[in-house]
């Protein structure tokens, strides 16, 4: 009689949290229609001049159809025809092409190329604040701040914070960098806390003597101690995990969750891999693997207003138990990592000068 209870008792709260969840979901699209979106949202990706579409085929592909669904603009922006050749960093030079874009829309939801929707239930307009001009979000695998993607409304405050962040390729130390993966942080930290002179000098330092990978999340670390745990910064917001628009697939062997997910990252082509048989485990694999998580082709055609009905893998469709699970596991993970950076900080900070 007791397990009964207890099942029923789970049942109920898992119930209530799906509950939750899409009330959240929908009164942030309903206060996000008091913001002026009569330009359009844009979702925009930039990719270089020799790059092959077919390369983020299905990403690509996934972007389009639900930009037709929800009734959203879908730019593909070759960075070689926006007059932002100063920029010799491809990373950077997308950036250049973002702020000269957003001044023809209202809203524009920059992603990189391999990013793709995988939930086409979903709304923009959720991630939209009226005091709010860019949002980004940190990334679940490790301790960094996305660079790759952000929501930014067209405002002149976000038009010339998007045009700087471009221009910081030009400020770059001559170490391990890491372009603007690792610049984002010292970049924000400049604009966020102009009174921490002291303490951005101590992490700038940090990554001027970067060498490798490990180096740069410890200078990241550094900085990502400024920040603390708030996520609102005057007209900057920086999502929690878990909170953003997009994860990486591979967190979670490509197994996702209506209830959860929206879009996901590392959809590159020649990294498609076919699935196993029976059921996927809810772990993290290989960085350089991912599963289609569609049961065919997406065909343009059929991408109609509103037709949110999808065709998946449901070998790869998962609850929402299991993926949160998931990715709370991996989220450990990576707060140990960030403490065991952060002991490195000092060593860091003073090599060379022995």
């Amino acid at each position: 009689m007791s397990l009964v209870v207890v099942v029923v008792v789970v049942v109920v709260v898992v119930v209530v949290v799906v509950v939750v969840v899409r009330r959240t979901y929908k009164s942030q699209v309903e206060k996000a229609s008091r913001i002026d979106l009569s330009k359009g949202i844009a979702i925009l990706v930039v990719i270089t001049k020799e790059t092959d579409p077919a390369y983020y085929d299905v990403a690509l592909k996934s972007v389009e159809c639900y930009a037709k669904v929800q009734g959203y603009h879908f730019i593909l922006a070759r960075d070689s025809d926006y007059g932002c050749d100063k920029n010799k960093d491809n990373f950077f030079r997308r950036h250049c092409v973002t702020a000269k874009i957003l001044p023809n829309y209202s809203a524009v939801l920059f992603i990189d190329a391999d990013i793709g929707v995988v939930n086409p239930k979903r709304r923009i307009e959720e991630f939209l604040t009226e005091s709010i001009d860019v949002t980004f979000y940190n990334r679940h695998f490790n301790f960094e701040i996305m660079a790759g993607s952000y929501l930014a409304r067209n405002t002149p405050y976000a038009i010339d914070l998007i045009r700087e962040f471009g221009q910081y390729e030009f400020k770059l130390p001559s170490s391990f960098h890491g372009t603007d993966n690792g610049a984002i942080h010292i970049f924000l930290a400049e604009k966020i806390f102009p009174k921490s002179y002291i303490e951005i000098e101590f992490c700038r330092k940090a990554y001027a003597n970067s060498l490798n990978f490990d180096d740069l999340a410890t200078y990241t670390a550094c900085l990502r101690n400024l920040f603390g745990a708030n996520t609102d910064f005057g007209k900057i917001r920086i999502l929690r995990k878990l909170e953003g628009w997009a994860r990486d697939d591979r967190l979670t062997s490509g197994v996702w969750s209506p209830e959860l997910d929206f879009m996901l990252h590392g959809w590159k082509t020649d990294h498609l891999k076919v699935p196993p048989r029976g059921t996927i485990r809810v772990i993290t694999m290989d960085m350089y693997q991912w599963y289609n998580p569609f049961a065919g082709p997406i065909v343009l055609d059929r991408c109609t207003p509103g037709n949110t009905t999808w065709s998946y893998n449901e070998q790869l469709v998962g609850t929402r138990e299991a993926v949160w699970k998931g990715l709370k596991e991996n989220e450990k993970v990576v707060a140990l990592d960030k403490i065991k950076q952060m002991g490195q900080i000092y060593g860091l900070i003073e090599r060379g000068n022995s």
